[in-house]
């Protein structure tokens, strides 16, 4: 896929997201939700904000769309909305992995997509943990307004669907206008040679910490594509490279590809349009830059002790 198709195919899918949540919230399905899933406030999350990981399953643009209007109205905190959405990380990576990651990696590579596949949830967990124990103290005495969500039902109506539809189109329209740019300046990194500039002046670090070749290859190709990459992890199963070393292989795998393209192309387009840039960049350093330390950490333990 070339620059061109993945910026189509970006826009095309934040563009629908943005018109699909904004239909969720003008026909009152959003508080709906919220209404259904308040029990979740017991796991550290805000009563507000308990339909966010329910809402992460449908689409996370609509998650993020209802936060941020809660936001913008002052009903919650940016602290608020840090807590809900790395408390979504759980249910993402469980669907991930039984609807995606698995059915692709377990028929491959065998038991060693289950030793991965844990190894990846266990970082959400203790995310999860962490946010019920800081929610549970932080939600303990506050008197939130929950009564304003008392008697919303979903109306759909011909009224409800031109509103939601049209403030779609406006919030995908200013989405466009802060994402292109950024996606252009990435394009002239990559186009320049500045994104294999910094994989090629990796290699030695990543010899230094105990890599062998086959892994090196396997790192940077990951960088770029990891379904690609995964082809090479047979390889390495072949030649005996043990499995705590593919393990650990493959999570800084994963951590090149967070560092070099997920964040810009996959996380960027979600919070772009909708949040001050404070709070953009809050939510890149947890959603992006706390897997790829925890990646990186991990693998590089793996490999180095193991």
């Amino acid at each position: 896929m070339n620059f061109l198709e993945l910026y189509v195919v970006i826009v095309t899918a934040v563009s629908f997201g943005y018109i699909l949540a904004a239909l969720l919230v003008e026909t009152g399905t959003v508080n709906w939700i919220g209404l259904k899933t308040l029990s979740l406030s017991k796991f550290g999350l805000h009563p507000l904000l308990t339909n966010v990981p329910v809402l992460y399953l449908i689409t996370p643009r609509a998650a993020h769309v209802a936060a941020s209007e809660l936001l913008k109205k002052g009903e919650i905190e940016p602290k608020d909305l840090y807590l809900a959405i790395l408390a979504s990380n759980l249910p993402m990576r469980l669907m991930f992995l039984y609807r995606y990651y698995l059915p692709v990696l377990l028929p491959l590579i065998g038991i060693i997509a289950v030793y991965y596949a844990l190894l990846r949830l266990f970082f959400d967990i203790i995310i999860f943990i962490f946010v019920s124990v800081v929610g549970k103290r932080r939600y303990r005495s506050a008197q939130v307004e929950i009564s304003k969500l008392d008697g919303f039902k979903p109306e759909i109506s011909v009224e409800s669907l031109k509103r939601g539809i049209k403030k779609g189109i406006k919030e995908a329209l200013l989405f466009l206008l802060k994402f292109t740019p950024l996606f252009l300046l990435v394009v002239f990194l990559i186009k320049n040679g500045i994104m294999n500039w910094l994989t090629v002046k990796l290699n030695p670090v990543f010899g230094s910490l105990g890599f062998n070749s086959l892994e090196i290859t396997y790192i940077t190709t990951a960088a770029i594509s990891p379904p690609v990459a995964y082809g090479l992890i047979k390889l390495m199963i072949k030649e005996g490279i043990r499995i705590t070393h593919i393990l650990g292989t493959m999570a800084v795998g994963n951590a090149m590809f967070s560092l070099l393209r997920s964040w810009w192309a996959y996380l960027l387009p979600y919070y772009v349009g909708l949040y001050p840039l404070r709070i953009t960049l809050n939510l890149l350093l947890l959603q992006a830059g706390l897997p790829i330390i925890y990646n990186f950490t991990v693998g590089i333990i793996l490999v180095k002790w193991f």
